[in-house]
């Protein structure tokens, strides 16, 4: 049966920017840059999306693209001794998925809060069981979509949510900034302590955004590879590293007006998404549309984040064991909402934990921190060290000085910045 195809490049790059613009752009991405002293941190943050992200995402592309297959069957091409790498890759997009459905579910509940004019407090939603039902309604969405193939479901997905959540994020800026504390808001934001620049954490958590926020190193972008025609890698690649660094951008403007205004903390986190802004939400004019808009908007780009990730194990299913599309999409979903189900119950009232810590944050730190950075190595330095540079020039083409830059980059400098950033994050869990 030949390669299912997307259907045009315009799909191709939606879907794309679908699998990288997820929560961590409007929730993790403003809480993040008010950790790390406002707008010091988009100068290396920008440098890290061009120099780091953008060129790991070319090479997953390119590999995707050569080999016309997924994670486990491409590196099993380089060489049959990385097929171990490529499992653990799948292995590790697949536990972020059993917890990132998760999140996805709190965000659709209240979505749903806000539709139907209820009001719920996290601690309250949490301490019940209804995380449980909307973690299956979540589960049976993203299979819904997968099962029903790259073009009809991925694709036809992408094309009309990211228009939608660029107008509802839209809606929500010119709402923003007419807020009264918004000039302080952007100004925190967009004003550069340049004395913060000498911190090196701050550094390391750019590269982290930008690692985690492009969707590199998952195999995602190796997986949609497999399914380009010629588009021009780089190019495409352009265009989504901006654009999901424009959502991002757009998504501080969002938060920070409001977050002066009603005297929150910028880097609440969790607090910010599900406590704060709703109470806020609730205690405005036309709040109960507003908090609509935007847990409708956060839920859009989770769900086409969490989509694309379940794309990894159910092109491996297909690719590499030979299974059809439906029933790959049922079996994969099933061991991740099984795997998941801990994650959904660990905020409950059955409070699952380990040492104190409920098991969400456990799974989050170990897979989506520490696991992932060690997919994000073991892809740079297996294709940077034992893939022949000529695949990799013939996909990305450029003249042979760019090509030259673009091999010491992955074989050089993005696995430092990785090692660097593992580093730090073992020494610094927080």
């Amino acid at each position: 049966m030949p390669r299912e195809k997307w259907s045009s490049t315009i799909g191709f790059i939606l879907a794309s920017i679908g699998s990288a613009v997820g929560i961590g752009n409007i929730w993790r991405f403003p809480y993040i840059v008010g950790e790390n002293g406002g707008g010091a941190f988009l100068i290396p943050y920008l440098i890290a999306i061009f120099l780091f992200g953008m060129p790991l995402m070319m090479l997953e592309f390119a590999i995707g693209r050569h080999f016309q297959t997924s994670v486990v069957p491409a590196f099993s091409s380089i060489g049959k001794r990385f097929r171990i790498a490529g499992f653990f890759i799948v292995f590790v997009m697949g536990i972020i998925l059993s917890y990132y459905i998760v999140i996805t579910s709190w965000v659709l509940a209240y979505s749903f809060f806000f539709i139907s004019g209820m009001s719920m407090p996290f601690s309250e939603f949490t301490a019940s069981y209804s995380p449980l039902v909307f973690f299956l309604i979540s589960g049976g969405i993203v299979f819904l979509v997968v099962r029903a193939g790259v073009r009809q479901g991925i694709e036809k997905l992408s094309k009309y949510l990211i228009p939608v959540l660029l107008v509802m994020l839209l809606m929500l800026l010119v709402y923003s900034i007419s807020l009264p504390g918004a000039v302080q808001g952007i100004r925190f934001y967009l004003t550069p302590d340049f004395e913060r620049l000498s911190d090196p954490f701050v550094w390391t958590a750019a590269f982290g955004q930008a690692f985690f926020s492009l969707s590199v190193g998952f195999g995602i972008l190796l997986t949609y590879g497999s399914y380009m025609r010629n588009e021009n890698i780089a190019k495409s690649a352009g265009i989504i590293t901006v654009s999901d660094m424009l959502i991002a951008i757009l998504a501080g403007i969002v938060i920070f007006p409001i977050v002066f205004s009603f005297g929150l903390d910028p880097a609440a986190g969790v607090q910010l998404a599900f406590v704060a802004l709703p109470q806020v939400f609730q205690e405005i004019s036309f709040g109960f549309f507003l908090g609509t808009v935007f847990f409708l908007l956060l839920f859009f780009a989770a769900l086409t984040s969490a989509v694309s990730m379940l794309e990894v194990p159910v092109s491996t299913l297909i690719d590499h064991y030979g299974f059809e599309r439906k029933k790959a999409a049922s079996l994969a979903s099933m061991i991740i909402i099984l795997i998941g189900l801990p994650s959904a119950l660990s905020y409950t009232a059955l409070e699952l934990e380990l040492f104190g810590t409920p098991l969400l944050d456990i799974k989050d730190y170990a897979f989506g921190t520490i696991g992932l950075i060690i997919a994000g190595l073991v892809l740079s330095i297996t294709a940077g060290w034992f893939l022949d540079k000529n695949i990799i020039f013939r996909e990305i083409g450029g003249s042979r000085k760019m090509q030259g830059l673009f091999m010491l980059i992955i074989k050089f400098f993005i696995p430092v910045i990785l090692f660097i950033n593992l580093a730090v994050r073992l020494i610094q869990p927080g």
